[in-house]
């Protein structure tokens, strides 16, 4: 598996836990918002000092004791079939895992949730759940199967017993309040908003920009109140 970062200690990826943090290489999106683009474009993934497992697992096991959790990030971590394998060998080690996801391999997800390998999932909701929406975030090459396969992720982790929560990454012009509205009436549990960053991106331009927090506020108070959510 290739891992093009590592995170050794941090308070804000797993929430209530002290957790390191591995950043997977690979994508199978092109989101022009993206701030990990070294870790998505083939080019650059090339040019990356790849860690290796063994450097990773050797830290958190001399470090379990300052440990609560492992996040696995990316790029896209479902991708890579040998992730279980590294997963076993993390809870070998008594820690939480939490798995950052796009939703685009319920396969890997439903393999995860049945060998208990993940405790915490967090699913990225690109746009509202239509094609053309989700082809305005990430390109034309998204199809309709990859939108029927996240619509399969959403109600296996809706349905899965571990803790979970959705998040969408706000941009305008490309989100509407009315979209956000809509995403919303399509999830459950915690539902992040997180602010778009224009510091280091895949492909941004200067249209681009990020929701006031006032805006934000008023449309909580319009939500499915089964939703909670989160301005992040």
């Amino acid at each position: 598996m290739k891992i093009g970062g590592f995170l050794k200690q941090s308070l804000i990826d797993y929430p209530g836990n002290i957790a390191s943090v591995v950043f997977t290489s690979g994508c199978n999106f092109r989101c022009f918002y993206c701030h990990n683009p070294e870790l998505v474009l083939p080019e650059l993934v090339e040019q990356n000092n790849h860690i290796s497992e063994n450097e990773i697992l050797d830290y958190v096991k001399t470090n379990s004791t300052l440990l609560d959790a492992v996040v696995i990030s990316g790029g896209e971590p479902t991708i890579h079939k040998d992730l279980p394998a590294f997963l076993q060998k993390i809870k070998q080690l008594n820690l939480l895992i939490k798995l950052d996801t796009n939703g685009t391999n319920p396969d890997m997800i439903n393999i995860l949730l049945q060998r208990d390998l993940i405790d915490y999932i967090a699913m990225d909701i690109k746009a509202p759940l239509i094609t053309k929406k989700y082809q305005e975030i990430i390109g034309d090459q998204f199809t309709f199967l990859q939108l029927e396969r996240i619509l399969e992720s959403i109600y296996l982790i809706k349905q899965s017993k571990i803790k979970y929560e959705f998040r969408t990454t706000l941009v305008k012009p490309n989100h509407s309040i009315e979209d956000i509205r809509i995403m919303s009436e399509a999830l459950s549990g915690n539902y992040y908003l997180q602010e778009f960053n224009s510091d280091k991106t895949l492909a941004c331009t200067n249209k681009n920009s990020s929701f006031q927090s006032s805006e934000l506020t008023e449309l909580i108070a319009k939500t499915n109140p089964k939703l909670k959510l989160i301005i992040r």
